[in-house]
C-alpha cells in the first residue's frame, strides 16, 4: 500500500504528540510528579561512564499513561546504527504490506542483519520514501542517508552525504515519538500493529541487542516492545563483503554507539516510552553501562519499585557508589524538651532507598540517624527527612548539625548547621 495512505492519521498522531508535550509540561508544573528530576540526576552522573568531551549521552522518556515527559540531551543528534531497522520495518508494512513484509521480520529485527535491512528499505520505497514518511510522524530531527549492505547494491537518499558524510542520524527525542505512536496505534492499524508489536518484543539475539532491558526484571523484559542498535569500539568488526572477497576486518576507535529505544510496561502499572544513547564515546563498557543503568534507573522510578542497579562491571564511581550525597538541614525546634529536625537528603547512588542523616548537637551525635525517604518517584531529588528525636534536650543555646552519610562508607557530607534556644 502506498505511504500516503495514513497522512491523515500520522498528521493526528504528530498533533497528539504536541498535545502531550504540552501535557506533561502542565502535569509537571501543577501536580510536582518529577521525572524530569530523576533524568537530570541521570544526566549529571553520565561523565562517570564517559567523560569524553564529544560523547552523546542522551535519555529521553514519556510516561503514556499521563503524557509526562523528560529528556536529557534529548534533541542532540547521533548515528543510531541499527536500532531505526524498527522504522524501515514499519514503513515497509505501510507500502507493501503485512504480507510482504512478514518473510524478513524475524532476520531484521530479532537478528539484526543488515541485508534484510536494506530489502525492507526497499519494500518501504527508499530511503527518500522513508524520510517522507517519517516527517509525517513528527520525526524532524531524523535523516536517512545511506545503507551498504550488501556492498553491491548502495541504497542513498537524494539528499546524500547529509551533514555526517552519509551517516544516518535521529534524536532521542524522536525515537520516543516513534514508540509512542506505535504504542497508541496511530501508525498502524490491526493485525498490522499487532504483527509488529510481536516481531519486536521480548529480548533479541545478542547481549548488545538488549541492553535496554538487561537489568529489568525479566517479566518486564519479555513483554518490552523494542530495537537496539550498536557499533562497537575496540573490537574487531567485520565491513561487509564484496565481490571480490570477505570484507576488512577493522577496530572502531570512534562514531561507536549502544542504543536502545521502545515501549517498556510496569507489570500491573503505566507504560513508558524510552530511548537512551551512547554515542562517539571512549569506554565501550561505559558505553554500555550507561543504557543498561540508565534503563534500570528509570524503570525503578516509574515503577516506585527500589532496585540496585549498579553492576561490578560500571565505572568505578557507579559501582563503588561514590557519588557524593547533598541536602539541606531547614529548620530545627524543641517541642516538649525534645528535639525535632526537618530537611531532606538525596544521595545519587540510593534513588529510591534512603539517605542516611547523622545529627549532632553541639559536636555530639544525637537520637542516631534519620533516613531521607522519597515517597515515591517525586521526592527522588530532595527525599524529606522529618523526625522527632528521643533525647531530652538541656536548657540553654545549642548547635544543632546534620550530615548525610555516604552509602559507601566515605566521608560524611555536612548540610549545614542551625542555632537553637532551650528554654530554662
Amino acid at each position: 500500500m502506498p505511504l500516503c495512505r495514513r497522512w491523515s492519521t500520522v498528521a493526528l498522531g504528530a498533533i497528539l504528540a504536541i498535545t502531550s508535550l504540552a501535557d506533561a509540561g502542565a502535569a509537571r508544573a501543577d501536580d510536582g510528579r518529577s521525572l524530569q528530576q530523576v533524568v537530570d540526576r541521570l544526566g549529571s552522573l553520565a561523565p562517570s561512564f564517559d567523560s569524553y568531551s564529544e560523547a552523546v549521552l542522551a535519555i529521553s522518556v514519556t510516561r503514556l499513561d499521563t503524557g509526562e515527559a523528560a529528556s536529557f540531551r534529548g534533541d542532540v543528534r547521533f548515528g543510531p546504527a541499527s536500532a531505526v531497522k524498527a522504522v524501515w520495518v514499519l514503513a515497509a508494512i505501510e507500502h507493501s504490506g503485512l504480507d510482504a513484509v512478514e518473510p524478513i521480520s524475524h532476520s531484521v529485527i530479532y537478528s539484526s542483519d543488515d541485508v534484510a535491512a536494506g530489502v525492507a528499505i526497499d519494500l518501504a520505497g527508499g530511503l527518500d520514501a522513508i524520510n517522507e514518511y517519517i516527517r509525517g510522524l513528527g520525526m524532524h530531527d531524523t535523516d536517512f542517508y545511506e545503507w551498504n549492505y550488501p556492498r553491491e547494491h548502495v541504497r542513498r537518499s537524494s539528499t546524500y552525504p547529509g551533514p555526517a558524510r552519509g551517516r544516518n542520524l535521529t534524536t532521542t527525542n524522536d525515537m520516543v515519538t516513534f514508540w509512542r505512536l506505535v504504542d497508541e496505534g496511530l501508525v498502524l492499524d490491526s493485525p498490522e500493529g499487532d504483527a509488529f508489536i510481536g516481531w519486536t518484543s521480548g529480548p533479541k539475539a545478542g547481549s548488545d541487542a538488549n541492553r535496554i532491558v538487561a537489568r529489568l526484571p525479566e517479566e518486564v523484559a519479555a513483554t518490552a516492545f523494542f530495537k537496539s542498535g550498536w557499533l562497537p569500539i575496540g573490537r574487531d568488526w567485520q565491513l561487509p563483503d564484496t565481490p571480490d572477497g570477505p570484507g576488512e576486518v577493522i577496530i572502531l576507535t570512534g562514531r561507536g554507539v549502544s542504543v536502545g529505544a521502545g515501549v517498556i510496561t510496569v507489570p500491573g502499572g503505566p507504560s513508558y516510552a524510552v530511548a537512551i544513547t551512547a554515542y562517539d564515546g571512549r569506554s565501550w563498557g561505559g558505553m554500555t553501562s550507561w543504557v543498561e543503568y540508565a534503563s534500570c534507573v528509570l524503570y525503578s522510578a516509574i515503577a516506585e519499585e527500589p532496585m540496585e542497579c549498579s553492576r561490578s562491571r560500571d565505572p568505578g564511581a557507579i559501582a563503588l557508589h561514590t557519588a557524593q550525597p547533598t541536602g539541606l538541614l531547614i529548620e530545627v525546634a524543641a517541642r516538649r524538651g525534645f528535639l525535632t529536625v526537618d530537611g531532606w537528603a538525596a544521595d545519587p547512588d540510593a534513588w529510591l532507598l534512603p539517605t542516611l542523616v547523622r545529627i549532632t548537637v553541639d559536636g555530639r551525635s544525637f537520637g542516631g540517624v534519620v533516613p531521607a525517604i522519597p515517597r515515591d518517584a517525586s521526592e527522588i531529588a530532595t527525599p524529606r527527612f522529618h523526625r522527632m528525636l528521643l533525647d531530652e534536650l538541656a536548657a540553654g543555646t545549642h548547635e544543632v548539625c546534620a550530615a548525610a552519610l555516604n552509602d559507601d562508607g566515605g566521608v560524611p557530607v555536612a548540610m549545614g548547621c542551625r542555632t537553637l534556644t532551650v528554654p530554662g
